[in-house]
């Protein structure tokens, strides 16, 4: 079978090449932190331990049989980094090529086409299903939480957590347009020293130093985005004097409540 395949793939992207690189150095670095080894998931499941890279032929044979192209930041993660193992949750589900394909992964959800607050999915649909057409499971994050590829339709390349009983809104991870971007985000928190307990923060949180949350805070139009990037100072240790006049200049605002939740954590 493998030599009856022709590879289509030209991997000749310098930047994504760099960007595989440096989420493999951090997961070496990681590795090598005994603290770490104590992580919930990481003890009960992948180790900080990497499964060994995919071949271009058997994604090419995914993608045959199912009748749709990988996006191509995880086809270099599934190539250059490995085929699965050591990532946010419980570890990232080994890439292989299913006897049966699941007929929906070529199709489009109509839930996932645009990122919805909780109220405007919950006027619109109120379940949806598990998993959802065009989407590929990575892994198990917290709670009832799975987190998914999207293989199609305009959000493809993101990843979005869907809720495995489909009656919670899906969630998308915040300054993660892409696959890769979503991988080092979660290695350069933990880097960082940053608290995401052990996975459900950095679901939700801002990715970023202070000042990533400040410009986070400014750019935003969504008031409920904004209230989160907030909430997001909470995973540092401490605060500086920059952070602490911004939260404080807030304080008189319509964030009045979040920003005194924010300071109090800081002061108990």
């Amino acid at each position: 079978m493998k030599g009856m395949i022709t590879i289509m793939y030209e991997l000749d992207n310098p930047k994504l090449f760099e960007q595989c690189a440096r989420i493999k150095e951090k997961i070496e670095t990681i590795s090598q932190i005994p603290e770490r080894q104590k992580d919930y998931y990481a003890k009960l499941y992948h180790h900080w331990k990497l499964s060994p890279p995919a071949q271009l032929w058997e994604i090419e044979e995914f993608e045959k049989k199912a009748g749709v192209s990988l996006p191509i930041e995880y086809v270099y993660y599934l190539t250059q980094v490995g085929r699965g193992g050591a990532g946010p949750g419980t570890g990232l589900t080994d890439f292989s090529i299913p006897k049966n394909i699941d007929p929906g992964l070529n199709q489009v959800s109509e839930q996932l086409s645009c990122e919805l607050t909780e109220e405007e999915w919950n006027e619109l649909f109120e379940f949806h299903g598990v998993p959802e057409d065009g989407t590929l499971c990575l892994c198990a994050m917290d709670l009832t939480y799975q987190a998914y590829l999207i293989l199609t339709g305009p959000m493809r390349g993101r990843v979005v957590y869907l809720d495995y009983d489909g009656e919670c809104a899906p969630m998308w991870p915040k300054g993660s347009p892409d696959f890769l971007t979503w991988c080092e985000n979660f290695y350069s928190e933990l880097l960082a020293g940053y608290d995401i307990a052990p996975t459900w923060k950095f679901m939700w949180q801002e990715p970023g130093d202070e000042n990533t949350l400040i410009r986070a805070f400014q750019s935003a139009e969504d008031r409920e985005y904004q209230r989160e990037v907030l909430y997001s100072f909470c995973k540092f240790k401490k605060l500086s004097k920059i952070a602490k006049e911004f939260l404080e200049n807030l304080s008189n605002s319509e964030f009045q409540d979040e920003v005194t939740k924010v300071l109090q954590d800081f002061h108990s």
